[in-house]
């Protein structure tokens, strides 16, 4: 994990000073722009790190859950960021198409967005298929940061292109859109913080895979409460399971190991459990009505 973030944080100070330098030298606001958004992905890779460092330590006595929600954190930081740096390129690109156009060297535009296309294109790819295997919120979010990137450079090259066509204000409206497209990527992510926060249900595939995984296990004849969240990295699961009244704790142990056994090969999450044990009702009535019929049979007074 931290390789790829190092690796992305080298290829932002390298974009993000060839964008803003240019950018300045040739009077590209959208080239500015972009350059202003390279380097919010710097930043943003040090929140990745930082929330990884915390997330990944041992659970302590302030912390006995363990530290999985710093990682949430971190994206959530990473989404506050895209969306104040998107809202402030909007209004300067806005700001811009208000005064006379002035004549920007779109072939220099082009090639250098086009550079940061290929590259944080390439970025989002080794990144996010990194944060899915891992399951961490603050990696897959820095990934849509790399690809909010790549899709605003890919605009910059259209403005470029339009520049050389002699299309006035071509570089302000880029400005625009740049703005509002990592603006609205922050808005994506940072819902999806707050839901991790808010601990909202894992999604119906992940229940319907673990309540397959109760059912394989045939000693436990019912189930009820099943609820799983997201912390951080990790789930933790809590169900309500019956079994047989007659059972041994012994036996009962062995069931729940199996339990257990069963709903970790259900997904590749690391899983924490809290299973409850419920005798079945059912069962007990049964017993109680045989024990019952046979006082009657034998005579002896309820």
């Amino acid at each position: 994990m931290s390789r790829v973030t190092v690796v992305g944080m080298v290829v932002n100070v390298v974009l993000s000073a060839l964008k803003l330098v240019v950018g300045y030298m040739i009077g590209s606001l959208a080239l500015v722009a972009d350059g202003y958004h390279s380097l919010s992905d710097l930043i943003s890779d040090v929140m990745v790190l930082t929330g990884a460092w915390f997330s990944g330590k041992p659970p302590d006595e302030e912390h006995p859950y363990g530290h999985g929600k710093f990682e949430t954190i971190a994206a959530g930081g990473v989404a506050l960021a895209l969306v104040i740096i998107g809202g402030l390129l909007a209004w300067k690109g806005f700001s811009s198409l208000m005064r006379p156009a002035e004549p920007v060297r779109g072939s220099w535009v082009s090639i250098i967005a086009l550079i940061s296309v290929v590259s944080k294109e390439w970025l989002y790819e080794i990144t996010v298929k990194l944060g899915r295997r891992l399951h961490s919120a603050s990696l897959v979010a820095n990934a849509w940061h790399h690809r909010s990137d790549a899709l605003s450079s890919a605009v910059v090259v259209l403005a470029g292109a339009a520049e050389l066509a002699g299309v006035h204000h071509a570089d302000g409206v880029a400005g625009v859109i740049v703005g509002l497209m990592v603006a609205g990527v922050g808005v994506k992510v940072s819902l999806g913080a707050i839901q991790d926060l808010c601990e909202v249900s894992a999604g119906d595939d992940l229940l319907d895979s673990f309540r397959e995984a109760i059912s394989r296990i045939s000693e436990v004849r019912g189930w009820h409460r099943l609820r799983v969240r997201r912390i951080g990295r990790e789930l933790d699961l809590d169900v309500h399971i019956l079994l047989d009244s007659q059972l041994s704790i012994h036996e009962g142990h062995e069931i729940v190991t199996r339990l257990e056994d069963s709903l970790k090969r259900a997904t590749e999450w690391t899983v924490n459990f809290t299973i409850h044990v419920d005798p079945d009702e059912d069962l007990i009535r049964e017993a109680s009505e045989r024990r019952f019929d046979s006082v009657i049979r034998s005579g002896h007074p309820v």
